[in-house]
């Protein structure tokens, strides 16, 4: 049922604009009216009426001033040009800025050569670099320069929208073949969408380094504002939205029916099924599909297994669903999960399109001088070593005045927000923050506006004018929040977070916000508390003591809540050291569901054993271990805690086959110019022969990159994640090959993160070693870097090309196994 709030607060905007009559056109009222019609909640409580008349202003002027939009139909138009948000950024007025800067750029061109030439300018803002989850608004990741693959579409989407090119952000949620996600565009040319990659221009359009994956994945979808009548599959429709699926534009598609029954064989109806895709070890839901009278929920997915998750309020089973399988049936009756083994195998590899080989040169010459255009914006940032203005890049004149302001706390607090903070943050809300801090406050839990992933607002000042009196401890700000605020579920469907101020205006909220809320009255009364990244719930602790922190509201209707405590060990057999979201995870079980607990903001397991408090209750340890063909064997471990009874797990990889391959001999060249080496010896200053090191290394690690691209940098992270692995292997040498005419003479190496000891980094001025591996392969290679390799001696018995997140663990196993 929809919030009665809501539904007020939607009809007196509505009158509002009704009674404007001088003040806005038709069109203006009849669009301002769709956007607040279908409106998520959270931008109706943070966002006043003159940002959306904005918004529409704009699209209209663009409506007015391109050739193209008069073909463009007006559902299409106002869904995928009209909308102002893409995902959950935070908003801004990028969308007017971009008109003026591209209106002349791209007036005269057909609409195809527009959308290739807007990427063209958005990769002169911007470029691709790994940041935490928040998505910054487009004018913050331009002033940035850089942001992941969620910002740079995001930023790209909202390049085109503002030129009249209907275009959409997708997303796979998680890939099948390996441990990560990606998002990219697609752009409506008339009546056909096309696919690019955001913020990195190709010479054509449906031509992107992603192709390979995304012929390999099981989920491609994205969020579509308002009533749609679109012809795609809908995985989820809503009043307000729905999530369309995308998948059949990229890979080859079947359709999967789940049958749920109970224990009499009867059809159950309205059970949630859930449709899970392993990946960072977790059984990711790509869909979520209520069943039918006849007790059946279908998906249009990939050729991979899936984990198939049923329930409802009393049961709950799970099953496998094979590649080859359309239908597969589930009975739901009393708790038969039992500790488990199985394997799971991905879509296969399939060709791809490419470009002829001219047209690619071209193009790279062109994001050459884009990169220059770009690297002479980032040179205009002052050369500091003050870590907090080096790390605000294009936001450092905010954070410059937030030093000079004279506070005692104005360093620490900048020290206590996350560092994409600095790069978006404005100047008067740190201040506002530091004018009603004590300054004789210590406690981190009462200093810091960073409370979980929510934009930054003034909120300290508001919710002490708010109130007419202090609180004094958690319990009396949540009895407060559960007799005032009233719970919506359903209307914040991009899930951005409702700002304090937002919430008390209005009364209403959604449970994430809620718990955002909970903690900033906490804190701007002096009260220690923190978001608890791991349950997502927030906690709240007594001053000066050492008392365990409290949970702010009790589920399920409890009176109280039991804290116990759990012991994670490494087992000794284990051949690399598990990582977190890598090869396990723990989940609770929570409304009929398993949900992951969160350690990626509150990091554990730096080593082991470690020890967590957690809430009573019955959970499962999930270890997978990926081979090099994206097969993954999964164990499942279930286990319960409770009070005063202290339990031990221990985190065991298990086996999989990992099959040695020759895929073909090489001997490398004797001589290569050495641009930049982590190893201190002077005689590689002027050259190296590869050739001799093949001879004296047990091993060598080569990979064949291209710095400027996501797949290339995905690597380089990778290995220095694994760097003290990699050092283990003193006779063992990592060579990074760069291709000469693909740098910039800006170009420097020293943005590479921090790499092993045992790496060099080699030029091949005329791909000598690159067509080398390709010949002694018989490498289909297709402009598709990195050409990752491991070289035996002279046989090459690791290969791979192109995104392949954690490959340097595949190589690692490789090596512990020869040890």
């Amino acid at each position: 049922m929809k919030n009665l709030v809501t539904i007020l607060f939607a009809f007196v905007c509505l009158s509002f604009l009704q009674a404007q009559n001088n003040t806005y056109t038709k069109q203006e009222k009849e669009y301002l009216s769709f956007l607040y019609e279908y409106m998520p909640l959270n931008d109706r409580l943070d966002y006043d009426t003159s940002f959306f008349v904005q918004q529409v202003r704009s699209s209209i002027e663009a409506k007015n001033t391109f050739s193209w939009c008069k073909s463009i139909p007006e559902d299409i138009f106002k869904h995928f040009v009209l909308v102002y948000r893409v995902n959950n950024e935070n908003l801004d007025t990028a969308r007017l800025y971009m008109f003026k800067e591209l209106k002349d750029r791209v007036k005269n061109l057909s609409m195809y050569d527009a959308a290739l030439e807007v990427n063209h300018w958005c990769h002169e803002k911007v470029n691709y670099k790994a940041s935490d989850g928040r998505t910054s608004s487009p004018l913050s990741t331009m002033r940035t320069s850089w942001g992941r693959c969620g910002e740079e579409s995001t930023f790209a989407v909202t390049a085109l929208r503002s030129v009249g090119i209907p275009a959409r952000q997708c997303y796979t949620p998680r890939w099948a073949h390996t441990d990560d996600n990606h998002a990219w565009v697609e752009v409506w040319i008339e009546g056909k969408w096309y696919f690019l990659g955001a913020c990195e221009p190709e010479a054509k359009l449906n031509i992107a380094w992603f192709q390979a994956p995304s012929k390999r994945a099981m989920m491609v979808h994205t969020t579509v504002f308002g009533k749609y009548k679109g012809k795609e599959e809908k995985n989820f429709e809503a009043d307000k939205y729905s999530k369309i699926n995308l998948l059949g534009n990229y890979a080859p598609t079947k359709k999967l029916t789940v049958k749920v029954i109970d224990k009499n064989k009867k059809p159950v109806k309205d059970a949630e099924v859930s449709f899970g895709l392993y990946n960072y070890a977790e059984y990711y839901p790509i869909a979520k599909v209520k069943t039918d009278k006849n007790g059946k929920a279908s998906l249009t997915t990939g050729y991979g297994d899936l984990v198939i998750w049923a329930k409802n309020d009393v049961y709950f089973a799970q099953k496998q669903a094979l590649a080859n399988q359309t239908k597969i049936t589930i009975v739901l009756q009393e708790d038969e999960l039992a500790n488990s083994e199985f394997l799971i195998t991905p879509p296969k590899e399939l060709p791809i399109q490419t470009l002829d080989e001219e047209l690619v040169r071209q193009n790279n010459e062109r994001l050459v001088y884009e990169d220059s255009i770009r690297n002479a914006y980032i040179a205009t940032f002052p050369n500091t070593e003050d870590e907090l203005l080096k790390k605000s890049w294009g936001n450092y004149q905010a954070i410059q005045q937030i030093l000079d302001y004279n506070h005692p706390l104005n360093r620490k607090i900048l020290q206590l927000v996350y560092e994409k903070d600095l790069r978006d943050v404005q100047a008067n809300t740190i201040i506002d923050h530091l004018k009603h801090i004590d300054t004789k406050e210590t406690s981190e839990y009462v200093i810091s506006p960073r409370i979980a992933l929510e934009k930054i607002t003034t909120w300290r000042s508001f919710i002490q004018d708010y109130f007419n009196q202090p609180f004094s401890d958690g319990k009396q700000v949540a009895l407060w929040i559960e007799k005032n605020i009233t719970l919506n579920e359903d209307d914040n469907y991009y899930n951005v977070p409702i700002s304090p101020k937002g919430i008390l205006s209005a009364k209403t909220s959604d449970k994430h916000s809620r718990e955002i809320l909970f903690v900033a009255i906490c804190r701007s009364f002096g009260i220690e508390a923190k978001y608890d990244w791991a349950t997502a719930r927030a906690q709240w602790r007594e001053r000066n003591t050492q008392a365990n922190w409290q949970y702010a509201f009790i589920e399920n209707n409890k009176k109280d809540e039991n804290i116990c405590t759990l012991v994670v060990n490494s087992d000794k057999a284990n051949k690399i050291k598990p990582e977190y979201y890598s090869q396990f995870t723990i989940q609770k079980l929570q409304n009929n569901v398993f949900q992951t607990l969160d350690y990626e903001y509150d990091p554990k397991f730096a080593s082991f054993p470690d020890t967590l408090l957690l809430p009573e209750g019955r959970y499962r340890l999930v270890t997978g271990n990926r081979n090099s063909k994206g097969q993954v064997k999964v164990k499942e471990t279930y286990f319960y805690l409770r009070k005063n009874n202290p339990k031990t797990i221990t985190v065991s990889i298990p086996e999989i086959r990992e099959e040695v391959e020759n895929y073909g001999q090489i001997i490398l060249p004797e001589e290569n110019k050495v641009i930049k080496t982590t190893i201190k010896e002077d005689d590689l200053s002027e050259g190296i022969s590869l050739q001799i090191r093949q001879q004296n290394e047990t091993a060598i690690v080569l990979a064949v990159i291209d710095p400027y691209k996501e797949p290339s940098r995905h690597l380089l992270v990778d290995i220095s994640k694994s760097k003290a692995e990699f050092e283990k292997h003193k006779d063992v040498l990592i060579v990074l090959v760069l291709d000469k005419s693909l740098l910039n003479k800006d170009f420097s190496t020293s943005v590479f993160p921090p790499l092993p000891k045992n790496t060099i980094i080699v030029m091949d001025e005329h791909k000598e070693i690159e067509k080398q591996i390709i010949k002694a392969t018989k490498l289909k290679f297709q402009n598709n870097y990195p050409i990752l390799t491991l070289i035996e001696k002279q046989d090459i018995t690791y290969l791979s090309q192109g995104y392949k997140i954690s490959s340097q663990e595949e190589i690692l196993k490789l090596l512990n196994d020869k040890l």
